[in-house]
């Protein structure tokens, strides 16, 4: 079995001071691009520019909120085969469209995730819009991730509840899975899926430190779906953390739902759970 996991990972309440050493001890290259929206740009180019050293050469590219993903992926995969590495910066598009970018490209690249609204962050797969409908591509793991506690604070409230209903459905997710080890004779990961459900716990455990934004609950809430990645990525599919809740937040993107994804999963796995004989209510 081949796994691979990011190596390297930095998460400070203000990663800055840090940043120029962190990626100089990756050993990359000097060469890169940074993915992300013109929002997140605004709030953080400043502080990237203060935090990189002259050592490094890069640009920014900015995802069109208005042109359609493919297009974008398309330029980006063109615009980055001479650097030597991307960093996605934001929330879970630019996320995806780096990675699959990347992976493309045949380059490294490093997530950095300013929201944390599903467990996408590691991830071998990307979400990608493709003529009207969302599909799951095969992508790359990231080389390294960065978590700025500081800046994932001040994420829209809506953001992170959806973080934590994506990982509190991992529970009936796991419940699926022995159903259908049991059924149809699936391969179960007894440790991957003891992985997938630590993270639902981590988070249930500390729902008012979440709830209130502290830095300790946005650290809980941001190595949970890490580790989340982690399980899918050791077991090579999404299995370990998608379930039939998944596929009831998929019924609702075909729809037209305009919920977050976690918590359209969330909302799925109150359903499941009834329908395992699980609590529920809880």
């Amino acid at each position: 079995m081949l796994v691979n996991l990011p190596y390297k990972i930095l998460i400070e309440e203000s990663v800055f001071p840090y940043l120029d050493e962190f990626l100089k001890t990756l050993r990359l290259g000097k060469r890169f691009t940074i993915i992300c929206g013109e929002k997140v740009k605004n709030i953080l180019e400043d502080k990237i520019e203060e935090s990189i050293s002259k050592d490094f050469e890069f640009n920014y590219i900015l995802v069109d909120n208005s042109a359609k993903e493919e297009d974008i992926i398309k330029k980006i995969s063109n615009e980055i085969k001479e650097k030597d590495f991307v960093i996605g910066l934001g929330g879970g598009r630019s996320i995806d469209i780096t990675k699959y970018s990347a992976y493309l490209s045949n380059k490294p690249w490093i997530a950095f995730p300013t929201v944390l609204s599903h467990d996408g962050v590691v991830s071998s797969r990307a979400s990608i819009s493709s003529n009207g409908k969302r599909v799951s591509k095969e992508a790359s793991e990231p080389i390294a991730i960065i978590g700025d506690l500081e800046t994932i604070k001040k994420a829209p409230y809506r953001h992170i509840a959806s973080g934590y209903g994506d990982l509190i459905s991992n529970i009936t997710a796991v419940e699926d899975w022995k159903l259908a080890s049991k059924k149809i004779n699936e391969r179960f990961h007894t440790t991957v899926a003891e992985l997938s459900l630590l993270s639902a716990r981590s988070v249930i455990a500390h729902t008012k430190e979440i709830k209130e934004r502290t830095s300790h609950g946005m650290e809980i809430l941001l190595w949970s779906l890490i580790c989340s990645g982690f399980a899918m990525n050791i077991y090579g599919s999404s299995r370990p953390c998608s379930g039939s809740e998944h596929n009831f937040s998929h019924a609702l993107d075909e729809l037209g739902s305009n919920a977050l994804h976690g918590e359209q999963c969330a909302l799925g796995s109150i359903i499941m759970a009834y329908l395992h004989g699980l609590d529920w209510r809880g």
